[in-house]
């Protein structure tokens, strides 16, 4: 998206989890939380590392089911514009972020 010089930036809502949610209904049929995610946002491995600074091989890690550290679920939830409680809340278990 463009915007002409002097322009304010458009604000962006933060997007919020629930039982109906795209991403909840793919988790429902199957999809891995973070493959939801993805899929969701478009955002393939390349850009997602650029927008959150995890390298691309360690998020082909965590989309594989690894543990998660606090600041990589708080870049996560940045690039992906929701908070990161809603992103933990989709997670299959809270024990996958590491504090």
């Amino acid at each position: 998206m463009s915007r002409r010089k002097g322009e304010r930036p458009i604000a962006r809502l933060l997007d919020s989890f629930s039982h109906d949610h795209p991403v909840a209904r793919c988790i429902r049929e199957g999809d891995p939380w973070f493959y939801a995610w993805q899929r969701q946002r478009a955002t393939p491995f390349e850009r997602l590392a650029r927008q959150t600074g995890i390298a691309a091989a360690r998020l082909m890690t965590i989309s594989g089911g690894d543990r998660v550290s606090r600041a990589e679920v708080d870049a996560l939830a940045r690039a992906w514009e929701i908070s990161a409680g809603d992103l933990i809340a989709s997670m299959p278990s809270r024990d996958l972020v590491q504090e």
